[in-house]
């Protein structure tokens, strides 16, 4: 409940007229208690070195970045790759054509980039 109250103080105080004047807050308008950010750090902490940096997730994504990382050069390389209607990469500068792959593999499902993969290189990892 003082969080709330705390809370509703800044709010008050601010008197924002509008969404931006929140978003360009220069302090936090609304937090957790510290006994609640405490407990989110902690299991920030926890879940950090278990799950989200574990050796395998770290394996994997590893493997999905050289994926990608394959994906861009090919399609850099020899546009025919490409799709018909993504082809106008020749007509385009560097940058134009850096975009183009970049926003090609952007729209890319994971499983698509897996097929692509696998129809462009003799190996792919499982990603497992």
């Amino acid at each position: 409940e003082d969080v709330l109250n705390e809370a509703a103080c800044r709010i008050a105080a601010l008197n924002p007229s509008d969404a931006d004047a929140v978003r360009t807050h220069s302090a936090p308008l609304v937090s957790f208690s510290a006994d609640v950010a405490a407990s989110v750090k902690a299991i920030k902490a926890f879940l950090f070195g278990r799950m989200y940096r574990h050796a395998r997730v770290m394996r994997v994504m590893g493997e999905a970045e050289a994926i990608l990382r394959d994906l861009f050069e090919a399609y850099s390389r020899d546009p025919t790759y490409l799709p018909e209607d993504w082809r106008p990469v020749a007509l385009l500068d560097e940058a134009g054509h850096v975009a183009l792959v970049s926003d090609f593999i952007a729209g890319m499902t994971d499983r698509f980039a897996l097929d692509e993969h696998r129809r462009l290189f003799d190996s792919t990892p499982k990603l497992r």
